[in-house]
């Protein structure tokens, strides 16, 4: 909290205001949980989540997979009043310990489709950042799937 006080004190002596994103970590014997990343926001002016719904997966034994389950993430920060989420994507190899390496989205079991469902039926305003070993592919992937999520919706 101290450093990210600094840090912001020090962007902003520079003319520099801007969001200090802090991440959602995948292993768990490491800070990064989301209670954790959004008792730093609450903490810290200007700070805010990144939320790696692989990290949160991976951290939670795969805890996501139904669409309630990205709801309850999206509900989490909810005290934060964003209005605009960044959100990593990928899929991630995981322990029991958390996350072992991140993998292409098709081979990890996280069902980002169900992500995408929340996000549209919500209305989240969002921006999906590929964390892939396969970036580019991934990044297109995401879009197909926000797309199929979004005629779903219809």
């Amino acid at each position: 909290v101290k450093n990210l006080r600094f840090l912001r004190d020090e962007f902003k002596s520079e003319g520099i205001e801007i969001p200090i994103g802090i991440e959602t970590m995948g292993k768990r014997e490491v800070f990064g949980s989301i209670d954790e990343v959004i008792e730093v926001c609450k903490r810290v002016h200007g700070i805010v989540p990144v939320l790696d719904v692989g990290h949160i997966h991976a951290r939670g034994n795969g805890c996501l997979n139904e669409k309630e389950d990205f709801q309850a993430v999206f509900d989490k920060v909810s005290d934060l009043e964003m209005n605009h989420y960044l959100i990593h994507v990928t899929g991630v190899k995981y322990d029991r310990d958390g996350e072992l390496y991140h993998v292409p989205i098709r081979k990890g079991d996280m069902p980002v489709l169900k992500m995408m469902e929340c996000i549209v039926e919500n209305d989240y305003n969002v921006t999906l950042i590929s964390e892939s070993p396969i970036l580019e592919h991934d990044a297109v992937y995401a879009q197909i799937l926000l797309d199929r999520a979004m005629e779903m919706s219809k």
